[in-house]
């Protein structure tokens, strides 16, 4: 795949995806790379559009292959378990493709593709921390790489629903799977080691260790960026003030907010 997208950049130039923005790299994940697994998708996304097959199905299927990984990772079977959490983060690639070659892309397809990402991201890690509930620290590390992957999501999301255009940062869903699939496939190089008390398939451990960290850093950083853009005043308009803060006497113009 690399070297296919290699060849047409010699040829061609880089693909243009607006979807991913100028840099959709980061420090992370060469911006390269992120490009080449986009430019492929392309190919089974038209196949899956001429089929006529729903956004929605290519979303379910993805669910169903990132559960998967739970029992898997949770009975040591780390190879298969990254095989199956890299074909659902395909399917749920190919689903908004999919939903935007069709023009069919919706919010409600945007809310199930959301609600899945954030199952797809639990499920391999509490099947690990059912792997490694053995030894207190082993155990802690899946579940906290668990919350950092929710905060870093929540925080992007929090910042697009008020419209901000922020810098990529770090342990996007997309670095999250490559970290994650390889630290599982290279689990079993090191069976354990006595320097960890014994502790099995360290290399995994290490990894999610790095998603952990950096993703909870990450996520601070995202909200500390966000509040420094909202007290911006540039981004302070002549709105009405929200309801619950509006004088009693003051009539309500409009349908009222939602809150997330």
């Amino acid at each position: 795949m690399v070297a296919s997208y290699a060849t047409r950049v010699a040829r061609s130039g880089r693909a243009a995806h607006p979807r991913l923005g100028p840099s959709p790299g980061s420090a992370l994940l060469p911006g390269w790379l992120v490009e080449a697994f986009y430019w492929a998708f392309h190919a089974p996304g038209r196949a899956l559009v001429a089929l006529h097959v729903s956004p929605d199905a290519c979303t379910y299927a993805s669910l169903v292959f990132c559960c998967a990984s739970l029992p898997l990772a949770a009975t040591g079977r780390f190879a298969e378990a990254a095989a199956v959490i890299i074909v659902g983060a395909i399917l749920d690639a190919l689903d908004g493709m999919v939903a935007r070659a069709r023009g069919i892309a919706s919010p409600s397809g945007a809310v199930l593709d959301s609600f899945v990402d954030r199952i797809a991201d639990a499920a391999p890690f509490i099947g690990l921390a059912i792997y490694y509930r053995h030894n207190v620290v082993s155990l802690v590390i899946p579940l906290a790489a668990m919350v950092a992957s929710s905060l870093v999501s929540y925080a992007r999301a929090k910042a697009d629903q008020h419209g901000l255009v922020l810098p990529n940062g770090l342990m996007r869903r997309h670095e999250r799977v490559v970290y994650l699939s390889a630290s599982l496939f290279l689990g079993p190089v090191i069976p354990y080691t006595q320097a960890l008390g014994g502790i099995p398939r360290p290399l995994t451990l290490l990894g999610v260790g790095l998603v952990a960290v950096v993703g909870t850093v990450a996520s601070f950083v995202l909200v500390a960026r966000t509040r420094a853009a909202l007290r911006d005043p540039r981004l302070v308009t002549a709105k009405s003030p929200r309801p619950e803060f509006a004088p009693k006497s003051a009539e309500p113009r409009g349908p009222l907010p939602v809150e997330h």
